[in-house]
């Protein structure tokens, strides 16, 4: 239905401007739908030329002569090797995203709908676009397919904002039915396929991430009883740029890896990335560990928006002192010991995530200072790292959550809400 409206609004304008709004014009609608609020796009009309991969195409706009590439907003699919359509090969998913797209193509008689929310969206050489294809009549935006078929990962974008929600939602409800990407078994059963691995990543250090690359970082605990050899695994976000870790690197038992994204020499079971910005965007991404054989093995995307639960809801109390010496206290209110290993403590723009050894049995409470930079920490006495108290008395929050923002327990005061 959106795509019909927004064929006669072309029509409409070609015929009042008695030239095609597709040659040096261009329309504007609501990108997601033109009965919805939400942002405008500026929509071309185009005929695609070719299929480079599950998440770039050629195409010739309508009234231009030169062959566009065009990257696609929102997802990412993994490589190619080998392009040619008869022969593809890359890793592992990245063949049958872009025959995906090379079908839905076809389906649509190479006819395609590119809208932008700004015009000049670029990704290096590529025009950055959102895609329609015409599915049984109707367009269907091409990323949302593929997306809700496990064939790429949601990669977010802070100038074009359209459908960063709608595709983090169908990634996750793929990843709920272990499709494509999202099958640990895909291609084939890798090593160690029965340990179980959890990855978390601290996507948003207090202050200014650019100042402390190291303060944000990836997790990596086995979960299992038996050790995992990581040598040539590899991990990611949803963009281009992957750590692989050497030869040699292995995960204990109950152990956890740690890869940093500034620089630093390997100690113990840190590890250092060495890139000069940082990896995860705060509006939405994921990190990911591949297996070698190119299987996502252990993962989290964030925020959560399918399934969000946590078995550790309402198993805790936090209550916070305002007055004079700040802290707060976290007390276990379940009959189950709580390991807070995993979780994070937040109030706005100020993150603290609870190292090794944060188990809370039954009944005990861990008190957590505001202040106390330099201060020891023991099993149940923890410091936030500030060098001054920093809750405001007049209304703030402070809640336990996972890193993918699922909350476990909180309080607020004053005006503020949990």
């Amino acid at each position: 239905m959106r795509r019909l409206f927004l064929t006669l609004v072309l029509a409409l304008l070609a015929c009042l401007l008695g030239t095609s709004a597709a040659s040096g014009r261009t329309f504007k609608a609501h990108c997601v739908g033109p009965f919805k609020s939400g942002p405008m796009c500026h929509f071309w009309t185009a005929r695609a030329v070719s299929i480079n991969d599950g998440d770039t195409i050629g195409v010739r706009i309508d009234g231009e002569r030169r062959v566009w590439q065009i990257r696609f907003i929102g997802v990412q699919a993994t490589e190619l090797h080998h392009y040619n359509p008869k022969h593809r090969s890359g890793q592992c998913n990245s063949v049958e995203a872009a025959d995906r797209v090379q079908q839905l193509v076809r389906q649509s008689h190479n006819r395609v709908l590119l809208s932008a929310q700004n015009p000049k969206t670029r990704f290096t050489y590529r025009l950055g676009r959102y895609i329609d294809v015409k599915v049984h009549g109707h367009w269907k935006d091409l990323g949302a397919l593929e997306m809700a078929e496990g064939h790429t990962l949601w990669m977010s974008d802070e100038r074009e904002t359209a459908w960063n929600n709608v595709y983090n939602r169908l990634g996750q409800q793929a990843e709920q039915k272990h499709i494509g990407l999202w099958d640990p078994t895909h291609c084939g059963v890798g090593p160690d396929q029965n340990v179980p691995l959890k990855v978390w990543v601290n996507w948003d250090p207090h202050g200014v991430d650019q100042a402390d690359l190291n303060a944000e970082w990836v997790k990596i605990e086995n979960l299992g009883s038996t050790a995992v050899s990581l040598g040539h695994w590899w991990m990611r976000d949803s963009g281009l740029r992957r750590y692989t870790f050497p030869r040699g690197t292995v995960l204990r038992p109950g152990a956890t890896i740690t890869v940093h994204d500034g620089k630093g020499r390997r100690s113990g079971d840190d590890f250092f990335w060495h890139i000069g910005a940082p990896v995860f965007q705060n509006i939405g991404d994921g990190a990911y560990l591949f297996d070698p054989q190119g299987d996502i093995r252990g993962y989290l995307v964030y925020p959560c928006v399918i399934a969000c639960s946590d078995p550790n809801q309402g198993a805790l109390q936090i209550s916070a002192q305002l007055r004079g010496h700040q802290y707060v206290l976290i007390r276990n209110v379940s009959g189950h010991a709580v390991n807070l290993y995993g979780y994070e403590l937040r109030t706005p723009g100020w993150p603290y995530d609870f190292g090794p050894n944060s188990v809370l049995q039954p009944g005990e409470t861990m008190r957590v200072d505001m202040d106390g930079a330099t201060a020891q920490d023991s099993a149940l006495d923890r410091h936030w790292g500030s060098p001054y108290p920093f809750l405001h008395p007049r209304g703030d929050t402070v809640r336990v959550q996972t890193f993918s923002d699922i909350p476990i327990a909180c309080t607020a005061w004053g005006g503020a809400s949990c």
